[in-house]
Order: C-alpha cells, then structure tokens, then sequence
C-alpha cells in the first residue's frame, strides 16, 4: 500500500504516504543468515538475534541504505554464492543491529493510520456477512508472518468469542513453525480465543507412497493434508455437513502475480460454498514487518535462519535456493521428506547418480503424470471394437457404493441398468475371481452421453485407487459419503450432484499416478494442447500477414497477445518463423487465400503441432462430435480441465475460417453457442496438396517411402506420421484416382500401383516434401 525509503539513521525502513507500485517485499535479516551464506568471514557482528542486522530485497542485502552485498544461485547441495559490493562499516567495525525502537517511532502515525483502516475493514466485513449467516469466522493461522499479522488484526477488531483459530498441519511444517503454533496456542488460551488443530488421519510417508511425491502441477498434498482436514474439523465442530465459513487468511497481492487478482471477499475461492477474507491484501511485506515490531508479535525463527517463506518444509513449489536453507537448518526432517522422493522414483533409473541427479536438479517437481514413478495405478482403459473396455485389478474400494453417487442401480447383475438423472443407461461389469473388475460402455454410449461416461470412468478409478484420503468426503456437502476403517460408504441422502468427483479425473490419487496416453505424446514443454489459448486466428489477421509479409512484425494491427499466439501458428503453419516468411507462404500467396488448395497446404503442416493433431486423430470424418464428448476426450487425453474451454474456442474459431472445407470441420450453433462440430471431407482435394502431405507423412515416420493404401486407411496404427485419409477424409476409390494421376504426371516423386493384387505406394527417397512445393 505504502512506498517505503530506506534511513540510515536506524537502519532500518520508513514508510511513507506515495503510493508503492512496485514491492520488492524487503525482509529483515539476522544473524543466522549471515553465517549460514558465510558472511561471518568478512564482518563482525555479535551472535544476537533479539534483532536484525540489515534488510534484503531479493537477493540484495542492504545495510543502512546501502547495496552492501549480493547473493547468487544456491541449490538443494549448493550454498549460494555471495559478492561483496562494499564494506557495511568502516575500518573493520563490528554491525550495528537495526534500532527497531527508533523505526517503531518514526513509522507511528502511517502505521496506526493503516492498522485503523485495516481494524475497521474486518469488523465491516463481520457484521455484514454474520447477517447472512455465516456460521463460524476463524483464522486460518500457518504459522507465518502473514498469519501472524492477520490474527493480531482480527482479535483486536472482534470479540474473542466471535471468531477461531483454525491450524492445518499437513505433517510436514517446519520444525520452527510448530514451535511458533505451540507459542500462538498458549497466547489463544490466555486470550480466551478457541484455537483448533486439524490434520489428516494418513501419515505423509503412508500418503507418498500411494500418491508419488507431490509436484508443481500435481500438488495433491494440499488436499490431502490441509484442505479436506480442516472442512471435516469444521463440519464437526459446526455440527451442519453444509457450513458457511468466512475464513481470514493472511494473503498479499504483493506476494504473486496470481494473488494480485484476489479480492478482499472470495465465496468458493478456497472451497465451494465458503467465504475468504483477505483484510492485508494491500499489505507490503515493509508494512508488515513495521507492524510485527511495533506489536512485538511472535517472530517464526525459520525466518531467520534464510527462509523466505514458513509453508511445508519440502515443497516443489519452493525456489532452489530455499530447499538448501530448509536442508542446512533442519537436516533430519528435510532428509526424511526427500528419502520418500527418492523411494517414489527408485528402479526408474539406470544408476543412483542418475536419480541423485534427477532430485538435485529439481526435476521431481517438474512431473505431470506418474509415468517415472515405480508406483503403477491399477485401472487400465481402452477402446476396441466398439467398446470402451476397463480393467480394474485388485480394487481397493466397492464400486457399488461409488455407483452411488452418480445414479441407482436398477438391478443386481451385469449388464447393470443405472437411472442417471432421469435416463437409464447400460454397461457391463464381470468380476472375476482373481480379484478384477472388467466394465465395458458402448462407445455409441460415449458420445451420446459424454458426462455419464466420464463420471462413470471416474467411479472406477475412485474403486482402483481410493486410499480414504477423505478430499471426496469433504467436498460432499450433503454428508452422505463417509469413509473410515479402510472402506468408503454413501447413504441414502446422496444427491447425485457429482462434487465428489470435482478433483481431475475423480481421484487424486489415479490422477498423480496415471500415465500418458499415446495421443498425449506431444504435450511436451512448449507443446500443450492449449497451444493457442483464447487467441486461435482470425481471416483478417491473415490479410494483414499476407499484404505485409517479411514487414508483418512492424505493421499488424493486433494487442500483444494476439501477435504472440498468431506469431506461434504462422511459425507451425511453416509460413513465418523469426520474421522471415516461408517458401509456403510465397505459394499460398501466388494462389490466393480463396484458394481451398492454400488452407489444406497449412493444414499439411498444422496436423503436426498439438491441437490440430489431436483433432485430426481423435474425431472422425462425418460423424457429429458434441462439445461435451470432445471435452470428455480432451481430458482422457491429457487437457486440464481449466484449459478446455479455450481449446474448445480455438476449434470454434478455426472452423470460421476456410479450413473448414478440407477436412478439420464446421460447428453447429445454438444461438451464437457452439454445440457440436462435425469434420467434412475436401470434396476436391488437389493431387499436388496430397502429395506434399504423403511426403510429409513419410518423413515423419522416419523416412517410411514405401507403404500400402491399407495402411494410410488404417487408425490403428500408432506413428508420428499423420496419413492424408485421417487429415482431409478422402475415399478410398477417389485416393485411388488420385494417386494413379500423380503417379502418371509426377513420376519422379511417386509411383503407385492398383491392379490385381497389387496395393503399393512408392515415394522416391531422392524428393523432399520441400521438393514438392515447387511444383505449386
């Protein structure tokens, strides 16, 4: 909120009234962190923690206004390096600690200036939303100095019956942290303020094992250990299965680009049906540390000893450079947490020093699947001969109740018949002997009825994998699902609502394990299927490239983000790549854009980048595609189920454009809403189009010149190449007549050959699909 300078005179900060636009969110550093980056060689300074010696931003360490050092790098086995920039002192003298009495004073009025506002804000909000029945006001304390801050705010804006501290302890917090809760604990006691612990039954080594090792994308431990805990805690002291909360929780826009763009009041931010409160929102971390001084509120030592944050102690989230502080400050709970790291990937690698590579470059917390863990999920699914077919070995939970929550059974044996909202629908289950499950749909099921599939899918993998985790069990808030003694149970007041299925693909344990899907193989770095965002192409950004040309980066007319994400197609159509235009474009541009042989030229190219790939793949020729069943397939596939809407509006934009005659398709609409697409043939494919796309497909194979009609028409077989029938949905009899033209009128390129038993197509080896552009 406020913009802070820096006084020599305390050395310590002061705030002032300008308007902060940027935080550098300065921290006070101790002594501790001084000798663990080995500053103790260079200074003097008494081993005195009652205060700091100086201040950081970033990785700049400042000394009573002064740049007096600099940190760089640091890793898990790596102390960071420190420069010396100028000496704090002069001739040697020993620190002067920051004469925090003196900073107190000068930062007096803005400070209570502040913390009045701040006071008056929550008791505001207070009083308007216990008028809409809020049913329980609690802290939600970490043990961090933003909690910290909070907490001191609330008890002096609210009675101390009026609100609860509320203690997630996920098992893995610093050691320091649970010392600060413990103090916190004793201080609500003596205030009379109710102060609650909520953990999970499941021990951390219990829930890596079954998991694998939490991850960037994949932080499943947060429900597991903080989320769900804490929504049962209060269930049970609420005594209602559907409580309101209004929760206050210590976050700070300055703190993240993703937490500038909370509000002071969330509803269902944290939890469905729940209240967040954010009173320090506008806070600084100069502010706050003005204010835990000028309170002498409790201090988390792990700050310092070098941590920047108080969260868990081995987070994947967490900067390189903290997993050494963590590791150095606290070696034995550190080296437990990383054991289980060690244990989830042990086998995947051909050496120990591979994997010890593999954990000190940080690359557990890249994973976005299970597919370099030694931990296997048990559920298995595919698609043959008009089924959908899943095997479930050794289930770990009765399907039957899962069953529950999505519909009722109306009979007893397979082939089961469920009511799912007011339609029956059939499937198979046989269950053998050897303690596995076989279930068959029908894949006409499947695209009639997308979400009955997908939550049936998912009732499977709950039976598969569920290890009573209880997420499920808080996000029903109907209590009708209870798990405890290794088994799970849904009553009869199940609603069918489906929140029990709200995580990604309906278990998060099946979701962390589950492992990638041939189709998916091009979700690599920098190649999702979300490639283009909510910025596929429109025709007039593609008049402007084409009347601009080698001048389009100087002369377009589109935002940032539309150059950026249009930048990226022309570079995957292969018609602009570091400014410079592509031997594609000066073809299409000889031809003209209403040329149907210039968009089925891009799309040659195009059915190698993501999203046209997986479209091209995985939805047929002529047949009707609802939204929900390509959205169903999208997340089989491997999408988040945050990108698919995107995804859906860039197949909705592309099939505006003339694409939509050569193969990828047209929507249908209801209203100005896309509802459906359905992929058309190019009725009069060019035989020069065709030909540039079988030597495309060839040199995607890896040089495979010599192949049969049979194997271009056949979708079974997996391989990089994209075989022109699955790109422009030619027939085999009209393939045929093209072929034997081309064969005829460009035999140095290809000869084919159609008589009696005779089904081969030969590409000469000596041509290039670049070669075939020169005939255009």
């Amino acid at each position: 909120m406020y913009a802070y300078t820096w006084d020599p005179e305390t050395g310590g900060l002061l705030l002032n009234s300008s308007p902060l636009q940027f935080s550098k969110e300065p921290r006070p550093v101790y002594y501790q962190e001084l000798d663990i980056l080995g500053f103790d060689k260079f200074w003097e300074y008494e081993k005195d923690d009652s205060r700091p010696y100086m201040w950081a931003e970033a990785n700049n360490y400042i000394y009573r206004g002064r740049l007096v050092a600099i940190a760089k790098g640091g890793s898990l086995c790596a102390k960071p390096e420190i420069k010396i920039i100028e000496a704090p002192e002069i001739e040697g003298k020993a620190l002067r600690q920051v004469d925090i009495r003196l900073m107190v004073k000068k930062n007096e009025d803005i400070l209570s200036a502040l913390t009045q506002l701040t006071i008056k804000q929550i008791y505001g909000y207070y009083q308007k939303y216990l008028k809409r029945n809020v049913d329980v006001f609690y802290v939600a304390f970490s043990g961090g100095k933003d909690s910290i801050v909070t907490l001191d705010l609330v008890q002096k804006a609210l009675p101390h019956n009026a609100f609860k501290v509320l203690f997630g302890d996920t098992n893995m917090e610093f050691p320091d942290t649970y010392r600060t809760v413990d103090h916190i604990e004793k201080w609500c006691a003596d205030a009379h303020i109710s102060f609650i612990r909520a953990k999970s039954s499941l021990e951390t080594s219990f829930t890596w094992s079954k998991f694998g090792p939490p991850a960037t994308v994949n932080r499943w431990c947060c429900g597991v250990h903080k989320t769900a805990p804490q929504i049962i805690t209060l269930r049970k002291l609420t005594g209602k299965n559907d409580f309101t909360g209004m929760a206050f929780i210590g976050v700070r826009a300055s703190e993240s680009v993703a937490r500038s763009n909370y509000d002071y009041i969330s509803l269902g931010e944290k939890h469905k049906g729940q209240y967040s409160c954010n009173p320090i929102l506008d806070w600084n971390s100069a502010e706050l540390y003005a204010y835990i001084f000028a309170e002498n509120l409790y201090i988390n030592e792990a700050y310092k000893k070098g941590n920047r944050r108080a969260g868990c102690l081995m987070c994947p989230r967490a900067a390189e450079r903290s997993d050494y502080y963590s590791r150095i400050n606290y070696p034995s709970e550190f080296n437990s947490l990383l054991e289980l790291v060690e244990q989830g990937y042990a086998g995947h690698f051909a050496t120990e020093a591979s994997l010890n590579q593999f954990i000190v470059n940080g690359g557990w917390k890249a994973r976005k699947n299970g597919r370099d863990l030694n931990i296997e999920a048990n559920y298995n699914e595919f698609e043959s001969r008009g089924y959908i077919t899943i095997v479930v070995n050794h289930p770990t939970t009765d399907w039957k109740q899962w069953i529950k929550t999505i519909g009722i059974l109306q009979n007893e044996q397979s082939p089961f018949r469920i009511d799912f909202r007011g339609e029956i629908y059939t499937f198979e289950v046989d269950e053998h002997q050897d303690a596995t499950l076989k279930v068959q749909v029908d894949v006409k099921l499947a695209k009639a009825a997308p979400n009955f599939v997908k939550l049936l899918k998912n009732v499977f993998r709950k039976t598969a994998s569920c290890v009573q985790c209880r997420v499920c069990e808080a996000d029903c808030h109907h209590g009708a699902l209870h798990m405890g003694n290794g088994t799970v149970y849904i009553d009869d007041t199940c609603h069918h609502c489906s929140m029990c299925h709200k995580v990604e693909k309906g278990c998060l344990v099946y979701k962390s394990l589950e492992r990638p899907k041939g189709i998916s193989k091009m979700n690599t770095k920098n190649k999702s299927l979300n490639c283009y965002s909510h910025h596929a192409p429109k025709m007039d950004w593609f008049n402007q490239f084409f009347k601009y040309k080698e001048d389009f980066a100087n002369k377009h007319s589109l935002g940032t983000n539309m150059y950026d994400f249009f930048k990226r197609f022309l570079k995957d159509a292969e018609l602009f790549s570091n400014n410079t235009i592509g031997k594609t474009t000066t073809i299409i541009d000889k031809m003209g854009l209403e040329n149907e042989s210039s968009w089925a030229l891009m799309l040659s190219n195009l059915v190698y980048t993501p999203q046209f790939n997986w479209l091209t793949r995985r939805v047929d020729i002529n047949e009707l595609s609802s939204k929900e069943y390509i959205i169903s397939l999208l997340v089989d596939d491997g999408a988040k189920e945050s990108w698919v809407a995107d995804i859906w509006s860039s197949f909705t934009r592309i099939s505006e454009l003339p694409f939509s005659s050569v193969g990828f398709g047209r929507m249908n609409y209801e209203g100005k809403k896309a509802v459906s697409l359905v992929r058309t043939p190019w009725v009069a494919p060019d035989p020069k189009v065709l030909l540039y796309s079988l030597y495309k497909f060839a040199e995607a194979c890896g040089g495979y010149y010599q192949f049969t009609l049979s194997r271009l028409y056949d979708e079974n077989i997996d391989s990089d190449g994209v075989s022109p029938v699955c790109i422009f949905g030619i027939e085999e009899e009209k393939m045929k007549q093209l072929l034997t033209g081309l064969s005829t009128n460009y035999n140095s390129y290809i000869n084919a050959a159609f008589t009696l038993d005779l089904d081969n197509i030969t590409l000469k080896e000596d041509k290039t699909s670049q070669d075939v552009l020169d005939l255009f």
